[in-house]
């Protein structure tokens, strides 16, 4: 199965397109992130990614599955799987009825367990096309129970110090964990309004989080922790609101913070502490991942070539597909041609 990429994973032979960011007349979208979505005639997901997205596919005509629901088409089959990244986060299987080749899309991965989200499931394929994010060996992560220990106890730190602590997480999927950890370490929390509202969207697909929090509303009590995403404008809304007499601490958990130096876009680590907690596989669990899946031919996308190139010394026939291909990824695609 030949495998193309321009803004998304496209399989031609199938007409069929996986994440694609221009709009599509059907799309799989493997999970609610920004950055692997468009408003298809026709999106293919999850009831969860669908609970989610809300009202941004107002104007389309959703096809919602079940994990394991196969979608009948006259070429191919198409079953969805959980991948571990976050709420409805899944692993697209399309089978093609002409030859039974099986072909998986895992989308964002993650095969680390997770407090709140189902757990990835190892689907054998013939063709994988896997994320790569953090394909590269810098990207090794610690036990997550040790990064978390390690945060609620700095955390417990900086308020006895009478600072005000900031834990900084993307406002879906990553929120939403800290969110977890925190409650069940009995601190109180106050979401920054985006997060808030995607824990509801959480409890009304039934996840259930133990514990108080309540969204930011400009006022902070003692004892308190803050949950925002990272960003200038958090930045700016917490230090508008909270008394400048008490000083205020970043903590982010970013897989980021695992790299020797190596980073995207060359951005450093804004917070006074980061620990390496990511809802992505590190290096080795991607290297894991394929090896348990046995496929005969693998394609690396949203990330660094290295793993790839990894995977051809394994004896691979392994592809990185995007901007930042090596020449031996295009050698390897020269038969596509």
């Amino acid at each position: 199965m030949d495998v193309a990429f321009d803004r998304g994973v496209y399989l031609p032979q199938l007409d069929l397109w996986l994440d694609s960011l221009r709009k599509r007349e059907t799309s799989v979208v493997s999970h609610a992130h920004s950055d692997h979505i468009a408003r298809h005639n026709r999106p293919i997901l999850t009831t969860g990614t669908r609970i989610l997205l809300g009202d941004y596919l107002s104007r389309s005509e959703p096809v919602e599955l079940q994990y394991g629901e196969p979608l009948e088409t006259s070429d191919y089959t198409i079953t969805l799987h959980p991948a571990g990244h976050c709420l409805g986060s899944a692993q697209a299987l399309v089978t093609v009825r002409a030859t039974g080749e099986r072909v998986l899309y895992t989308g964002d991965l993650r095969t680390q367990p997770s407090p709140i989200n189902e757990p990835a499931e190892i689907v054998p394929c013939d063709t994988l096309i896997i994320e790569s994010t953090y394909g590269r060996p810098d990207y090794v992560f610690p036990p997550q129970e040790e990064s978390i220990a390690t945060a609620m106890r700095v955390i417990g730190q900086w308020l006895e110090q009478g600072a005000i602590p900031v834990v900084l997480g993307w406002r879906l999927g990553k929120a939403q964990e800290a969110l977890h950890h925190l409650l069940t370490a009995g601190f109180p929390v106050v979401c920054e309004e985006g997060v808030y509202d995607v824990a509801c969207r959480y409890e009304s697909a039934g996840v259930r989080f133990v514990g108080k929090y309540r969204v930011f509303d400009g006022d902070f009590k003692d004892g308190e922790v803050l949950l925002f995403p990272p960003g200038r404008k958090s930045r700016e809304l917490i230090g508008h609101h909270l008394p400048s007499r008490r000083s205020v601490r970043y903590l982010e958990l970013t897989g980021w913070a695992a790299g020797k130096g190596v980073k995207p876009w060359g951005r450093g680590r804004p917070g006074d502490s980061s620990l390496p907690y990511s809802d992505h596989a590190d290096f080795n669990d991607l290297l894991t991942y394929v090896q348990a899946v046995q496929p005969k031919r693998v394609y690396t996308v949203f990330g660094f070539p290295d793993l790839a190139a990894h995977l051809r010394t394994l004896g691979y026939a392994a592809t990185h597909l995007g901007k930042n291909a090596t020449p031996g990824d295009q050698a390897m695609q020269m038969p596509l041609l």
